[in-house]
């Protein structure tokens, strides 16, 4: 068995451990993309900005959060993220949000054996 596949039976252990204690579940959602599960990082790349030109009324305010890890019931990590823009006069404001599956690619990581870093937190998950 490969390391990819040894941790996709972790995701799976987990997920089972998870829905047997009745833990708490949280749910997103992105352009009709739903997905049920457990956060399992949160990251840290929110951020928030406000920009001015000498214009009247012309001003952009940004903030986001990127990456928020979710585990879902059906044991695949998803990479969340969202944001919004607000700004001129009168004021417009603009939000956004992505959804989407990540691949073993994604959950490789920069140091230690591949997948370590998703493997540690889904352990801690069960935990938590």
């Amino acid at each position: 068995m490969d390391e990819y596949e040894e941790f996709r039976n972790l995701a799976r252990a987990v997920v089972g451990q998870l829905h047997a204690k009745g833990k708490a579940r949280t749910t997103v959602s992105h352009e009709r993309v739903t997905v049920e599960g457990w956060i399992v990082d949160h990251g840290n790349s929110y951020s928030s900005e406000t920009r001015y030109s000498r214009a009247l009324g012309d001003w952009r305010e940004v903030w986001g959060n990127n990456d928020q890890i979710i585990l879902g019931t059906d044991a695949e990590l998803y990479s969340y993220s969202w944001g919004a823009e607000e700004g001129g006069h009168p004021v417009v404001t603009e939000r956004h949000s992505s959804l989407r599956r990540l691949e073993a690619k994604d959950l490789v990581g920069r140091e230690g054996a591949p997948f370590s870093s998703y493997t540690e937190k889904l352990k801690r998950l069960r935990w938590s």
